[in-house]
């Protein structure tokens, strides 16, 4: 699995071209590809930025996940977060949570043969 954020000013076309570099590294490999994050790409309103992304997800058989807004305010809502897995790993539509992370909602796969391995931190006094 792999996290990444974009700002909202970032340049795309470098976002672009990085994450191609990491895909292709990753399916060449035939592994189990999670991608997922906040893009800031507004995935529900047709423009070149989405257009190139979503070719690049069809390019590499990996599939786009959530089709609803992750972020709703008082006075508009997008889908800015992206939730993505290789094509022939996705079994059942993803679901967005109301529970509430920062301004963001909570994705999830209900079901994925994904093996399940947690990498984290130990925040104690010997290793901060």
């Amino acid at each position: 699995m792999i996290y990444v954020y974009r700002t909202p000013d970032g340049k795309f076309d470098i976002f672009l071209n990085k994450l191609q570099l990491i895909v292709q590294k990753i399916i060449v490999k035939n592994k189990i590809l999670i991608l997922c994050g906040d893009w800031n790409v507004k995935f529900l309103y047709k423009n070149s930025n989405e257009r190139e992304l979503n070719y690049l997800l069809l390019r590499c058989n990996l599939k786009h996940t959530i089709n609803v807004p992750t972020r709703i305010t008082k006075s508009s809502s997008t889908l800015l977060d992206v939730l993505t897995i290789n094509e022939k790993n996705f079994k059942r539509p993803s679901i967005v949570m109301g529970l509430v992370l920062l301004n963001h909602y909570v994705q999830a796969f209900q079901n994925c043969n994904t093996p399940h391995r947690i990498k984290s931190r130990q925040f104690r006094e010997d290793n901060v």
